[in-house]
């Protein structure tokens, strides 16, 4: 993600980015955050409702605070890890939940222009695109049906 991304995440979140740019001897946040810019408004409401549950758990002395690891792509889908100090069983269950929900939304939404997406592939690379990115940057969508609807409409002229 371009910095100017990150910094604005990092601004709003300061407690769940608490270790951006740490040293990596401490931390894999070390590296920012290593997803494609299209990912922002996903992590954007993902950490708006993370530290919005964290704040209402934290009470009567007790802190529930989400802390990130660690955010990236792999295999074309989001990875965010965690720590959750101060949360309780079922605070956790909550928290994975809306992670993993961000985690699912990835794989169908475009990791460069934040547009709808599929999972697509070119060699040893997975990533999640649209058609349009796809297409510029030669890759194919893992789904056989997505892939020849998009051959269909490669095959139509475009309109001027």
């Amino acid at each position: 993600m371009n910095l100017e991304l990150e910094h604005m995440l990092v601004e709003k979140y300061p407690k769940i980015l608490q270790d951006y740019r740490k040293s990596p001897k401490e931390t894999c946040m070390a590296f920012g955050i290593e997803t494609s810019d299209g990912w922002y408004n996903l992590l954007d409401k993902c950490m708006q409702k993370l530290q919005y549950l964290c704040d209402i758990c934290s009470k009567d002395g007790r802190e529930v605070q989400v802390v990130a690891l660690q955010i990236k792509e792999k295999f074309g889908t989001l990875r965010f890890y965690t720590s959750m100090p101060g949360a309780n069983e079922i605070e956790t269950n909550i928290l994975e939940d809306i992670i993993s929900e961000a985690e699912n939304q990835s794989s169908y939404t475009c990791e460069e222009t934040g547009n709808d997406g599929t999972i697509c592939k070119k060699g040893g690379w997975v990533k999640t695109l649209s058609y349009e990115k796809s297409r510029e940057l030669q890759f194919t969508a893992c789904n056989k049906e997505t892939e020849e609807y998009w051959k269909t409409k490669d095959a139509k002229p475009t309109e001027d």
